[in-house]
């Protein structure tokens, strides 16, 4: 049975007919994992860039081969942090890094317990704090969004680093309304960019019909 989404103004779904044919691929049982890989990139370029849609720019003159012109780069004033959640989260870093390559690359390991479901953080390699927190912005990778524990776990994170909500994106391939609800309840400000949002989740907290677990399917882990 399908689950209402609470906060639909703070969900940008791209549905980009190249993500769309991607995701596609993702969900058939039959994509090889080196597919698996270039597919979950390929989407993930899509979501970056439409997640950093609002990083600020600042106008200057610089000199092209025939004249004097005025341009706009991201000021060195903002930071920009990019953190994937291990492991399936390392396939979407590669093309955050590829658009930005000046972001400072943070991972958070997670993983669910398959009895209570709930969060285990087995690394963190966040700073303890941050010079320019308003004028940083994180954006969390995960391509599942489920029960949204893991979400929860990373935010908090990011929270304790007084970084506001507003200029916290958290990216994902595929969600469930339960994750999005969850998130929203506690992070009202914290936009959720994702391919799409399934039905809801099965009695083993797995989306459906979601694609399976996309670190072992992208890394070949499968047994």
């Amino acid at each position: 049975m399908s689950v209402k989404v609470v906060l639909p103004e703070k969900l940008t779904i791209c549905d980009h007919p190249i993500v769309k044919h991607n995701l596609g691929l993702l969900r058939n049982v039959q994509t090889n994992p080196e597919m698996f890989r270039s597919c979950t990139k390929r989407i993930a370029e899509f979501l970056f860039i439409k997640a950093s849609e609002d990083i600020p720019t600042k106008k200057k003159i610089v000199q092209t081969p025939m004249m004097p012109a005025s341009v706009e780069t991201i000021p060195d004033s903002i930071e920009i942090i990019v953190a994937p959640i291990l492991r399936a989260g390392l396939v979407f870093s590669e093309a955050a890094c590829e658009i930005l390559p000046t972001a400072r690359i943070h991972h958070i390991g997670l993983f669910r317990d398959e009895e209570t479901l709930k969060p285990v953080t087995y690394y963190n390699n966040m700073p303890k704090q941050v010079d320019k927190a308003k004028n940083t912005y994180a954006y969390i990778l995960d391509p599942m969004l489920a029960t949204g524990g893991s979400a929860m776990a990373a935010l908090k994170v990011f929270e304790d680093l007084e970084i506001p909500e507003y200029n916290i994106k958290f990216i994902s391939l595929i969600c469930a309304p339960e994750g999005i609800n969850k998130v929203h309840l506690e992070y009202p400000n914290v936009e959720i960019i994702t391919a799409c949002v399934d039905e809801s989740l099965n009695q083993d907290g797995y989306i459906i019909p979601g694609l399976g677990d996309a670190g072992d399917r992208a890394f070949n882990t499968e047994y």
